[in-house]
C-alpha cells in the first residue's frame, strides 16, 4: 500500500478503537459499526490484502465517519435551538442509527419546536404518543429540552425526582443533570446548585463541556460578568452568540447593572430568531434572580474557586479564544498551501506524475553535506500529497494557535523554526551516521511535533509552578498524544520517527527556555 492508504487504514483502526472505549459517548449503533469495520479490515487483510485499503476505508467512511458527522451536526442544531431543522436531520439519521431512542427522536424534536412557540398542549400530545425512553440519553435529553424550552423549571424538578435518583443522574452525566441543577438555581435554590457543581468538579464526573455550562450558570447568577464573558469567548465558544449575550446579560443583572442589562436583553429578544432565547429572556425579566444574600461565606468561597478554575481552564485548555490573534500560524499555513499548489501546478504542466522532491528542496543527507544547507529549511514546506498536507495543517492549526496565543507571535515563530530546522538537521546527522541509503524527507511534521512539545512545556510549567489542575490534565493529554504518535510511527514505514521525536524534544526544550521570559497573557 502507498503512504496515503497506510495512513487512512491506521486512522480508521484508531477511530474504531476510540469509539469502543468505555469513556466514549457513542451509542450502541456506532459501537456495533466500529466492530463491523474492524472485522471488514481484518477479513480484507487476510483474503484480499491488495484491496484492504479501499474496502476498509469505504466501510469506515460509510459506517462511522458519515453517521458521526451527522450526529455532530444534529447536536449542533439542538444546541442552537434549531429544532425543526434538527427534526428533519433526525428523521433521516434514524435509518443509519435506529437504536437508543433515535427512531422516534424526530417526533420529540417536533414537540419541542411546538413548545418553543407556545403550543404546549400540542407538544405534550406528541410526547404522550411517542413516550421518550427514559433509559436512553436521547429520551432523557428530549424531555429535559421540552421543559427547558418552556422554562417550566419547577415541573422539571418534580419530573426528575419522580423518575430518577441523583446517583442515576450522575451516572448518565448528560444534559438531564445539567438542566436539573440549573432548575434549582432558576427556582431560587442557588446554594444546592453551587454545592453539586463543586462536587462534580472535584470528582471530574461530568463531561467537560457540560461542567463548563454549569459553571457559567453559577457565575452568571452571581454577577461575575468578566468570567462569563471569558467562558463564552473560549471554553463555550461553540454555542451561538445569542446564548452568549443572554448569559452575559444575566450576569449584568445579577451585578446590579439593571437598566443596561434590561435594555440589552430586550433588544436581543426582539432581534433573536431563537424562540428558546426569547422565552428565556421573558422569564429572566419577569422572575427574580436567586437571592445572593442567602449565600454564606463558604458558598462565596466556592464561587471564587469556580471562577479561578474557569480562568485556569481557559488559559490551559486546548481551545484558543475566538478573538485571539494568531497571524504567524495563519501565515505558515498559507505558505505551506501555496507551495503545495505550486507543486501541483508544476506537476500538471510537466506531465510527470512521479513527482521528484529533489528539485523543490527535499531533504537528502548527501546533498546537504555537499553544501546545500538550505534544504534543511525548504524541506519543512514541501508535502508529498493532499493527505500529508491536510494532516499537518490541521495539527498546525490547533497546536500553533494555542502556542502563539500563549507565547506571542515572535517567540512562537522562534520555537517553530527551531523545531523544524532542528529536526531536519538531526535527520541529516542520523542518516549520515546510521542509514546506508538515506531517503528524501519532506513535510512540516517535525516543526508541528515541536509545537506539541512546546504545548507540553507550557502545561508542565503551569502545573509545577502554580499547581494548576487544568495544566496537569492537559499535560497528561500531551503525553497520550505522544504515545499515540509513537504507535502511529512504529506501524507506518513512511514516516520519520527520528524527525518527529527530535522535533518534539527540541520544541519541549525551547518552550521551557522561552517560558522563562513569561507568557503573553
Amino acid at each position: 500500500m502507498d503512504f496515503t492508504s497506510i495512513v487512512l487504514v491506521q486512522i480508521a483502526i484508531f477511530y474504531c478503537l476510540a469509539t469502543l472505549l468505555p469513556t466514549s459517548r457513542s451509542n450502541s449503533t456506532l459501537k456495533i459499526s466500529a466492530i463491523v469495520v474492524l472485522i471488514i479490515l481484518s477479513m480484507s487483510w487476510y483474503f484480499m490484502p491488495d484491496r484492504m485499503s479501499k474496502i476498509g476505508i469505504v466501510a469506515w467512511i460509510i459506517l462511522l465517519v458519515i453517521p458521526m458527522s451527522l450526529v455532530a451536526r444534529l447536536e449542533s442544531l439542538v444546541n442552537k435551538s434549531q429544532y425543526v431543522a434538527a427534526s428533519r436531520l433526525a428523521r433521516r439519521l434514524r435509518w443509519l442509527m435506529p437504536t437508543d431512542g433515535m427512531w422516534n427522536y424526530h417526533y420529540l424534536l417536533d414537540g419541542i419546536a411546538l413548545a418553543g412557540t407556545g403550543q404546549i398542549e400540542a407538544a405534550q400530545k406528541i410526547f404522550d404518543r411517542y413516550q421518550p425512553d427514559n433509559k436512553t440519553e436521547i429520551g432523557r435529553s428530549a424531555t429535559a429540552l421540552l421543559y427547558r424550552s418552556t422554562d417550566r423549571w419547577h415541573e422539571y424538578i418534580d419530573w426528575v425526582q419522580q423518575r430518577q435518583t441523583l446517583a442515576e443522574l450522575q451516572l448518565h452525566r448528560g444534559m438531564t443533570l445539567v438542566y436539573y441543577l440549573r432548575a434549582f438555581a432558576e427556582t431560587g435554590d442557588l446554594r444546592r446548585c453551587i454545592a453539586e457543581v463543586a462536587r462534580l468538579d472535584r470528582a471530574r464526573q461530568l463531561n467537560t463541556q457540560h461542567l463548563h455550562l454549569l459553571k457559567m450558570y453559577i457565575l452568571a447568577y452571581c454577577g461575575r460578568v468578566d468570567a462569563v464573558t471569558q467562558l463564552c469567548q473560549s471554553l463555550l465558544s461553540m454555542y451561538p452568540a445569542d446564548s452568549h449575550q443572554f448569559w452575559v446579560g444575566t450576569a449584568e443583572l445579577a451585578a446590579g447593572e439593571i437598566e443596561v442589562a434590561t435594555a440589552q436583553l430586550t433588544k436581543l429578544q426582539q432581534v433573536s430568531k431563537d424562540s428558546c432565547i426569547q422565552q428565556d429572556i421573558a422569564w429572566r425579566l419577569s422572575q427574580p434572580l436567586p437571592d445572593l444574600h442567602k449565600l454564606n461565606p463558604i458558598d462565596w468561597e466556592t464561587v471564587a474557586q469556580i471562577e479561578a478554575t474557569v480562568g485556569q481552564d481557559a488559559r490551559y485548555g486546548t481551545q484558543t479564544p475566538s478573538n485571539a490573534s494568531t497571524p504567524v500560524t495563519n501565515l505558515l499555513i498559507g505558505i505551506n498551501v501555496l507551495v503545495f499548489c505550486a507543486e501541483l501546478l508544476w506537476q500538471s504542466k510537466s506531465g510527470n506524475r512521479d513527482f521528484s522532491f529533489i528539485p523543490w528542496g527535499g531533504l537528502a543527507a548527501p546533498l546537504v553535506l555537499a553544501g546545500e544547507w538550505w534544504r534543511i529549511v525548504s524541506a519543512n514546506f514541501i508535502h508529498m500529497g493532499i493527505l500529508h498536507l491536510g494532516m499537518n495543517m490541521l495539527g498546525l492549526f490547533y497546536l500553533g494557535k494555542f502556542v502563539e496565543h500563549r507565547l506571542g507571535s515572535f517567540r512562537y515563530l522562534l520555537a517553530y523554526l527551531l523545531a523544524g530546522l532542528g529536526s531536519m538537521a538531526f535527520i541529516t546527522y542520523f542518516d549520515t551516521r546510521w542509514v546506508a541509503q538515506p531517503q528524501i524527507t519532506v513535510g512540516a511534521s517535525g516543526a508541528i511535533m515541536g509545537m506539541l512539545g512546546t504545548m507540553g512545556a507550557i502545561h508542565l510549567s503551569g502545573w509545577r509552578q502554580s499547581k494548576v489542575a487544568a495544566a496537569g490534565r492537559q499535560f497528561q493529554a500531551v503525553l497520550f498524544s505522544v504515545a499515540f504518535q509513537l504507535v502511529f510511527d512504529l506501524t507506518n514505514g513512511h514516516t520519520s520517527i527520528v524527525g518527529h521525536f527530535s522535533g518534539l524534544t527540541i520544541g519541549f526544550l525551547a518552550g521551557l527556555v522561552l517560558l522563562q521570559f513569561g507568557t503573553k497573557d
